[in-house]
C-alpha cells in the first residue's frame, strides 16, 4: 500500500485552510439514504468552505455538476478542487487548493463479482494480482478505490480495463488507509 493521507479529520472537527497543494479529507458520518448522504455532505463542504472563503453558505460560488459539486470562484488566489466519496454511513470530503483531487471509500468485504469486475475494468494482471493476494477483498478494494480515486482526480469517466494503463501511468500521487471499521480510502492528487 502506498502511503497514508497525514490526517482524516472527523466531522465536526474543522481543518484550518491548507497551503496549496495539500490535501484535506474530512470524514462525516451520514444517514444511510444515499439522498440524505448527498445533502449531509454539501451541508458540511458549505460550512467548511464559508470559513475558509468568509463567504456566507448561501452566496458560495459552488455549481453542481454531474460529478458533484464544483467550486467555480477561487480562495485567496487559488483554485479550489473537490471530490466526495460515500460508503455505507460515511461520506468523505477531500479538497485541495491549487491541484486536483480524488477520493474513493469502499468497505472491505468479499465481493461474489469482484472477479469479473476486476477483469473488465482493472484488467486480467490486475485481476490475477487479486486473486494470489493473501488477502483478496483487501487487494480488491485497494485497486478498486485507487482507481477510482484517479478518474476522479483526473476528471475523466470509468472505462473499461484497456484504458487503465493510461491512468496507472499518470503523475497522480496516491495514498491508501484502512479506516478502524474496515473501509479502504483511497486518495489521488496532482499540483498544477
Amino acid at each position: 500500500m502506498n502511503t497514508a493521507p497525514k490526517k482524516i479529520y472527523l466531522w465536526p472537527e474543522r481543518p484550518s485552510l491548507p497551503p496549496p497543494g495539500q490535501p484535506v479529507l474530512i470524514r462525516v458520518a451520514t444517514p444511510p439514504s444515499r439522498p440524505a448522504a448527498r445533502q449531509e455532505l454539501r451541508t458540511v463542504l458549505r460550512r467548511i468552505l464559508a470559513v475558509w472563503s468568509n463567504i456566507l453558505p448561501e452566496h458560495l460560488p459552488l455549481q453542481e455538476t454531474t460529478r458533484g459539486p464544483v467550486w467555480s470562484g477561487h480562495i485567496g488566489s487559488h483554485t479550489l478542487d473537490i471530490s466526495l466519496a460515500y460508503a455505507e454511513h460515511d461520506g468523505l470530503i477531500g479538497l485541495m487548493l491549487g491541484g486536483f483531487i480524488g477520493v474513493d471509500v469502499m468497505p472491505i468485504q468479499r465481493i461474489t463479482e469482484a472477479e469479473a469486475v476486476a477483469l473488465h475494468y482493472l484488467g486480467p494482471e490486475a485481476m490475477k494480482a487479486i486473486q494470489r493476494a493473501e488477502d483478496p477483498p483487501t487487494a480488491f478494494a485497494l485497486a478498486w478505490t485507487g482507481l477510482e480515486a484517479r478518474i476522479k482526480c483526473l476528471k475523466r469517466e470509468l472505462n473499461e480495463w484497456h484504458c487503465a494503463p493510461a491512468l496507472e501511468a499518470n503523475p497522480c500521487r496516491i495514498q491508501n488507509a484502512v479506516l478502524p471499521d474496515n473501509l479502504m480510502v483511497s486518495l489521488a492528487t496532482l499540483s498544477r
